[in-house]
């Protein structure tokens, strides 16, 4: 697994090496995650260009994508598969990253709230089309090359990264830890947006716990997914064959080598 570092964004990587089933290995340049790509340098572009992608997929909702649209790569094409709704208030709606900033105030609790989210996902119908289409258009193009993204790169995408390395036989712990490796970006991020809240008149000590759990990956959110999956669909692979309706074998012909 190889990290790709832009200028503005810094949470990608290329999920290519990782051992899957049979001790094959994810190919490389094929499967990228990271977050969304709304500032490009002119070295960015050098870099995103070199990478051949044909498809982005962004896993944002309508919303989100207005506000800070991705840049515009010639040759590739963009979809949006949102596996959750907008709700987010109306006042709220000019915040960047606002659909993890509007979920962090006195009067709510910002853990509870991504352990809800990361159910939601599972469950939903909203959810389950974002996904199941995300493996329908990776399964559809034999030579295609993906990035897929949501705001951050933790959470949506981190959810489908999770469910890709899986299917394709990667070690649950390895998956788990590509999941967490998020937070070596997410850092800097909170320390960011604290540097700008800590000013605000609403702020406080449980104002920026919240903040924290909001924008850190934690096992105990990818476990609320995990959880909702074994309470109704088996395990995971079942939850991906039976709700989802991946062609598991077909998926590890195309990615693995």
């Amino acid at each position: 697994m190889k990290a790709i570092e832009l200028t503005y964004q810094k949470n990608i990587r290329d999920l290519g090496g990782l051992i899957g089933y049979g001790g094959k290995k994810v190919k490389s340049g094929r499967l990228y995650r990271g977050g969304f790509l709304d500032k490009i340098s002119p070295e960015d572009e050098i870099i995103l260009y070199s990478l051949q992608l044909t498809d982005i997929i962004d896993f944002r909702s309508e919303l989100e994508y207005n506000q800070r649209p991705d840049y515009r790569i010639s040759g590739v094409e963009y979809h949006n598969f949102p596996p959750l709704i907008d709700n987010i208030k109306e006042e709220d709606k000019s915040l960047a990253d606002s659909n993890l900033l509007w979920f962090v105030s006195p009067d709510k609790t910002g853990f509870e709230h991504m352990v809800k989210m990361y159910r939601e996902m599972i469950y939903t119908d909203i959810g389950k089309k974002a996904y199941q289409d995300f493996f329908n258009l990776i399964l559809s193009k034999e030579d295609g090359v993906f990035y897929f993204h949501c705001s951050q790169g933790k959470d949506r995408a981190g959810l489908a990264a999770y469910f890709l390395e899986i299917a394709l036989g990667v070690d649950e712990e390895v998956a788990r830890a590509d999941y967490l490796f998020s937070n070596r970006a997410m850092g800097v991020r909170i320390d960011q947006l604290l540097a700008i809240v800590k000013n605000r008149p609403y702020y406080n000590e449980k104002y920026e716990q919240s903040l924290r759990d909001v924008f850190a990956a934690k096992e105990e959110y990818l476990d609320a997914s995990i959880q909702a999956i074994e309470e109704t669909d088996g395990s995971i692979l079942d939850y991906l064959r039976n709700v989802l309706n991946v062609d598991i074998e077909k998926l590890r012909k195309l990615y693995l080598e």
